[in-house]
C-alpha cells in the first residue's frame, strides 16, 4: 500500500477515504482547524454508532442494529468484545447475560454454541466478531473494538481474525489499560488504537505509550474548555462518548473541536452535522 505523509512528514497509512484519514491519521491537519466555539467547523467529525445505536426495535450489539447504523451512513460502529469459555470472540456489552438476552450467568461460563442459542432481542442472536467483520466488509464502515477486561478474551485471536479478514486498516482497538495497549502494539503495530482513559491525568501516559486517539467524556470537555486543544497539541485526535445526548449537546461537542462522536442515536448526529453543513455552506 502506498504511504502518504502529513504536513510535518510523519508517515501514516493511506486509505481510499480522505475523510477517514483526517479523522485518524492526519493529526497535524486536525490541529490547524478545531477552535472552541466555532460556528462553522471545517474539520471532519466522525459519526460513530455506540453499540450499533441503542433505539427501540433494534437490540444493541446485534447484526440488525449494525445494519441499521450502516443504512444511516455512519463512519464507524463501536462494538464490545468478550471471550467465551471455549476461546471464541463474541459481541456483548455486559459481563453477564441477563440484561440483553434471555440467558443467565457470566459470558465466560458459556461456549459460543451455547451463547448462539440465546435471544439477544427481537429474535437476534449474539454475534461473533467474525460475523461482524463479514457484515461490514466492503461497506466502507469501520469498527471500533471496545476491549473488555477479561481473563479469557484472546487478544491474539482478535488480531488474527482482523488480519484474516484483511481489516487491519478498518479497525481501531479501544483499550483501557497500558498493558493492553502494549500487547496490541506488539501483536500488530499497524492496528490503530484508542484510549478509553479513566481520568484526564492518564492522557500523557497513553500518549507516551503510543496511543493513536484519545476518548474524552463530555463532562471533562465542559469542565476544561482547553482539554481538547491540549490533546490536539499532543498530536492526537479526540473522540467523545455522547450516549443519548440531545441535539444541542452534540452541537456543543462539535464546536469544542472533537473529531468523533460515539452516540446511541447516530441518526441524530447525522442530522446535526447536516445542519452545520447547510448553515455553513459557502455561496457558489
Amino acid at each position: 500500500m502506498e504511504q502518504e505523509t502529513n504536513r510535518v512528514g510523519k508517515v501514516w497509512y493511506s486509505h481510499e477515504s480522505s475523510r477517514w484519514a483526517v479523522g485518524i491519521g492526519a493529526s497535524c491537519f486536525i490541529l490547524l482547524t478545531p477552535v472552541w466555539g466555532s460556528q462553522c467547523p471545517d474539520w471532519t467529525v466522525l459519526n460513530i454508532a455506540h453499540r450499533g445505536g441503542i433505539v427501540p426495535g433494534y437490540a444493541e450489539n446485534t447484526l440488525a442494529a449494525y445494519r441499521r447504523a450502516i443504512s444511516y451512513g455512519v463512519d464507524i460502529i463501536e462494538i464490545d468484545l468478550r471471550g467465551t469459555r471455549d476461546g471464541e470472540v463474541i459481541i456483548l456489552h455486559d459481563e453477564t447475560l441477563e440484561r440483553t438476552t434471555d440467558g443467565r450467568g457470566k459470558v465466560t461460563d458459556h461456549t459460543l454454541g451455547e451463547l448462539k442459542q440465546l435471544n439477544a432481542g427481537s429474535g437476534e442472536s449474539i454475534p461473533s466478531y467474525a460475523e461482524v467483520l463479514d457484515l461490514v466488509a466492503d461497506t466502507g464502515v469501520k469498527l471500533l473494538l471496545d476491549i473488555k477486561v477479561s481473563p479469557v478474551l484472546d487478544k491474539g485471536k482478535v488480531v488474527r481474525l482482523t488480519e484474516s479478514h484483511d481489516a487491519v486498516l478498518d479497525v481501531i482497538v479501544g483499550v483501557r489499560t497500558l498493558g493492553d495497549l502494549r500487547q496490541f502494539r506488539r501483536l500488530n503495530p499497524n492496528i490503530r488504537t484508542l484510549g478509553f482513559i479513566r481520568r484526564p491525568e492518564d492522557i500523557a501516559y497513553f500518549v507516551a505509550g503510543g496511543i493513536d486517539i484519545i476518548r474524552l467524556w463530555p463532562e471533562w470537555i465542559r469542565a476544561d474548555k482547553e482539554i481538547v486543544r491540549k490533546v490536539h497539541g499532543l498530536g492526537k485526535p479526540v473522540w467523545t462518548t455522547a450516549g443519548d445526548a440531545p441535539r444541542e449537546v452534540l452541537e456543543e461537542l462539535i464546536r469544542s473541536g472533537v473529531n468523533g462522536i460515539l452516540s446511541d442515536l447516530p441518526e441524530v448526529t447525522s442530522r446535526v452535522m447536516a445542519g452545520f453543513e447547510a448553515r455553513c455552506r459557502k455561496p457558489q
